[in-house]
This record gives structure tokens, C-alpha cells and sequence, in this order.
């Protein structure tokens, strides 16, 4: 997804936007540190898609997608949760340290179906706060 990090939209999206149709696009694990997450990216990069990592001399940014086909957003949470659970002691210190850990829920925006909805389980909340992240839900808006 592309909230404050410019990227274009996928051909997944150009197929939603053309469609017309509500669907959910996929979740982006965001990070923000303002000390080193080299060793936390790394780590996470064996089984999922890095689509950003950017420091300067203030901040360490990432977005992280899963690389398992997912096709709801508890399956994809869920994923990217056990890829940071199983992180080595290095990566889940600079995991403690991202003052941003957000699973950032993205879904394109349609006319149809009437009513969209997506539920993310009981367990998979507990998860997410037990690793001490948190949810964002970005809209894309059909282009015409």
C-alpha cells in the first residue's frame, strides 16, 4: 500500500479498479525505528516481500508484505505474525524498539457488492497486541 510511501498501484489493484468491486488487497507490515532494523528486515525478508526499507540519519522505514498467497486479512496477519514469532533474539529487539509496528489492512473501493465486510478473529487481535502492533485500514478509491 502506498500511505506515506510513494509506490504505484499493483496490477492486482489496476484488475480491482477496473472491476468496479470492494475487495481486499493484502496487509502491509509497516515499521518505523529510529535506531537500526537491518537484522529485523533481514529476517522477515526469508519468507515475506520487502516492498520498501529506507533510512536516513533520523529513521529506518520498512513495509513488508507477505509472499504467501493470502486471501483475507486474518490470514495474512496471521502470517506475518509468525514470521516476526519466529525472528531471531537480534531482530525481535529491534522489533521492541520500531516505535511504528502497524499491520496496514488495504482494500479498493467499489460500487459493488452493496455491503463488504472482512472480520479479523478474537484470536488474531489478542495476537497483534501481544506482540505490541497495531491495525490501519487504507481505502483506494475506484479510478475512472
Amino acid at each position: 500500500m502506498y500511505n506515506n510511501w510513494a509506490r504505484g498501484p499493483s496490477i492486482k489493484q489496476g484488475i480491482a479498479f477496473a472491476m468496479s468491486e470492494i475487495q481486499f488487497l493484502n496487509v502491509d507490515l509497516e515499521l518505523e525505528s529510529k535506531h537500526d532494523i537491518s537484522a529485523l528486515v533481514e529476517d522477515l525478508k526469508r519468507n515475506a516481500v520487502v516492498l520498501h526499507y529506507d533510512k536516513d540519519e533520523y529513521r529506518e522505514l520498512a513495509r513488508i508484505e507477505a509472499s504467501a498467497e493470502v486471501n483475507s486479512p486474518n490470514k495474512a496477519i496471521n502470517h506475518l505474525c509468525e514470521l516476526i514469532e519466529s525472528c531471531s533474539k537480534a531482530a525481535l529487539k529491534q522489533w521492541l524498539g520500531c516505535k511504528k509496528r502497524t499491520f496496514d489492512i488495504g482494500f479498493v473501493s467499489g460500487e459493488t457488492p452493496k455491503c463488504y465486510s472482512q472480520a479479523i478473529d478474537v484470536d488474531t487481535l489478542l495476537r497483534i497486541s501481544a506482540i505490541g502492533a497495531g491495525i490501519e485500514i487504507t481505502l483506494y478509491p475506484i479510478e475512472k
